[in-house]
């Protein structure tokens, strides 16, 4: 668990200088991700239906106009999956010439512009070697500055962080739809309508 709060604020960090032109988003989002709450873009039963794996701890974590989550195991420290929006007036342009890493691909189809890069292996904040890691960012439509990053342990082989990048882009799109599009309203059945 350590290590998982190492990486909020490690990406906390991250996203709040980048999106240093943030301002906050006074129109409500069906999704509305806000202290306390960016947990609920990412829900355990979600991202188990999008991933193949169970995680039962969350971690919450806001600064300023940046909220995070990251979801871990209990009985281990990796892998982890964090999750971190900012509010920011950021455009297409700025994101591709100073958001966007070097060597990262484009991923067609999720929000205004997005990436997709694969890190490797590394330490914590608090010392714990990690494996690879693969991070997907993204400029909302909201507008928001997204990045959802899955941590690996260190003995992760090449053939698991292939087979699971495509899913956390799919989780990705699954987010931005959440956060995007209002709730369905069913028409009220005759017998309820007034």
């Amino acid at each position: 668990m350590r290590a998982a709060l190492g990486t909020v604020a490690a990406l906390i960090a991250v996203v709040g200088a980048l999106a240093g032109c943030a301002e906050p988003d006074e129109a409500g989002e069906p999704l509305e991700i806000t202290q306390g709450r960016a947990c609920q873009a990412v829900e355990f039963d979600t991202v188990e239906s999008a991933l193949g794996i169970r995680f039962d701890t969350s971690a919450p974590a806001t600064v300023e106009q940046t909220y995070s989550c990251v979801l871990a195991r209990a009985d281990t420290p990796l892998p982890d999956l964090a999750f971190t929006m900012s509010a920011t007036t950021a455009d297409e342009v700025i994101f591709t010439a100073i958001l966007t890493p070097s060597l990262a691909t484009a991923v067609p189809e999720l929000g205004r512009i997005a990436y997709q890069i694969t890190l490797p292996p590394g330490t914590a904040a608090d010392g714990t070697p990690t494996g690879p890691a693969v991070e997907v960012g993204w400029l909302s439509t909201v507008p928001r500055l997204m990045l959802l990053r899955y941590t690996w342990p260190p003995n992760a082989t090449d053939a698991e962080v292939a087979e699971l990048a495509p899913r956390l882009i799919e989780l990705a799109r699954g987010i931005e739809r959440a956060v995007t599009t209002g709730p369905t309203l069913t028409p009220a059945s005759p017998s309820e309508a007034v």
